[in-house]
């Protein structure tokens, strides 16, 4: 673990001074509650003795809380102070059972992450949750990558274990990072993490401010919590930035992680996000609104409703899919259409083939169906498809469109 800093040649502050760090050359757009203008989230990894006797009475002082990734066998060495941090407030994830990092690093070498497979990562990790939850009675949401290394195998065999983190918790933090998260648009599961080890208040400071422009998420990452040495956020620092977060001129959530993500998650709902679609367990596509693009110039999503709606002549709708084995798919529509505006064309295209046909009756606008259209034939491997009219007309909505779902033919 202490050799984790060989993989950094230039800290973030340089970086900072020398220009290569600057915020998106756009206006802030996401809403932090009771106006504030960006959340930072403290974070500390390994369960280290001096976070439990020394960081953690600091962050008590003013009242506020972190997110401590443990590993644990560490905290078997100072249980009582981690279940007075527990009692306190204070959020534990999840470190791993053995901290595995790459064999590159020789201290981890009989728990590399080249010889791991991902039954064995699932199985280490629902063993840590177990054994944290039976010593301070918390389940955790939140991962800490080792390292921030976030594969199992090697050469052809590597594979990422972080779809796994997805399915097991709720966030999965990085390390040494090089910029905050846009809560907008960050995969939960690949939050980034800004190093805090080893850093005056006056290096995070730029950080901060570049975040708060943007509206950003600042997910801070350090280890020892003392007065000086290796990998160790310093306190006179940290004692700083507690007094400047809890200052509220500077308009700054300061929380634990899995908080600042609930929220993120709760507004993010009411918001549309193109991303990829996978299948499910059972091999089905499920097209969402929230996964599509639209494109043109009526279409809207409807966070209410969860769809698209004001769906124009000119409009569509247009998602990223992977097909893991090509075949023909049963498309099942969920809409709503008044039944006036019934009766338009429509198709859902990939490639050179396509589905055509036409919008049912669902009895009104407020009233969402679902129903089988037809089969499309999918190729393997990760495609465009889109749904759009199949015809122009002059006034009207084509439809309401919740989502479109396929489902591989026996």
């Amino acid at each position: 673990m202490a050799y984790k800093h060989l993989l950094r040649h230039l800290s973030l502050s340089c970086l900072a001074v020398v220009g290569l760090i600057i915020p998106p050359a756009v206006s802030q757009t996401f809403k932090w509650p009771d106006g504030k203008k960006m959340a930072i989230s403290l974070t500390f990894d390994d369960a280290r003795g001096s976070q439990a006797t020394a960081g953690i009475p600091l962050l008590n002082e003013y009242g506020i809380k972190g997110t401590f990734y443990l590993v644990p066998s560490a905290v078997r060495k100072q249980l009582e102070g981690w279940q007075k941090a527990v009692a306190s407030g204070h959020e534990m994830g999840n470190h791993s059972l053995h901290h595995p990092c790459s064999g590159n690093f020789v201290w981890s070498r009989e728990k590399a992450l080249e010889t791991y497979t991902l039954d064995q990562m699932r199985s280490e990790l629902t063993e840590t949750n177990r054994q944290i939850q039976a010593m301070l009675g918390v389940m955790p949401v939140s991962y800490a990558y080792p390292c921030g290394h976030t594969f199992v195998g090697r050469g052809r065999g590597t594979q990422s274990f972080i779809p796994l983190i997805s399915e097991l918790f709720m966030t999965g933090r990085g390390w040494l990072d090089e910029a905050p998260v846009d809560p907008a648009y960050c995969d939960f599961a690949q939050l980034t993490g800004m190093e805090t080890d080893g850093k005056d208040f006056e290096q995070i400071l730029p950080i901060i401010e570049a975040a708060r422009k943007s509206g950003q998420w600042l997910v801070l990452a350090g280890h020892e919590m003392a007065d000086s040495g290796p990998q160790t956020t310093r306190l006179a620092m940290l004692r700083k930035l507690c007094e400047y977060a809890k200052d509220p001129n500077n308009g700054i959530w300061i929380a634990p992680v899995n908080e600042i993500a609930g929220y993120v998650k709760a507004v993010r709902d009411t918001i549309n996000i193109p991303e990829m679609v996978v299948t499910d367990a059972k091999g089905i596509l499920h097209l969402t609104a929230e996964k599509g693009k639209g494109t043109g110039p009526q279409i809207q999503y409807m966070p209410k409703w969860k769809a698209f709606g004001w769906f124009g002549a000119a409009d569509a709708v247009e998602w990223e899919i992977e097909v893991p084995r090509a075949g023909v798919y049963e498309v099942r529509m969920e809409w709503s259409v008044d039944d006036k505006e019934a009766g338009k064309a429509f198709v859902l295209e990939t490639g050179k083939v396509s589905l055509s046909g036409k919008v049912p009756r669902s009895g009104g606008w407020e009233n969402f169906q679902s129903k089988s259209v037809g089969t499309l034939r999918l190729a393997t491997g990760v495609q465009k498809i889109k749904f759009r009219p199949g015809q122009a007309f002059a006034s009207g909505a084509l439809l309401d469109l919740r989502q479109i779902v396929l489902s591989p033919g026996h």
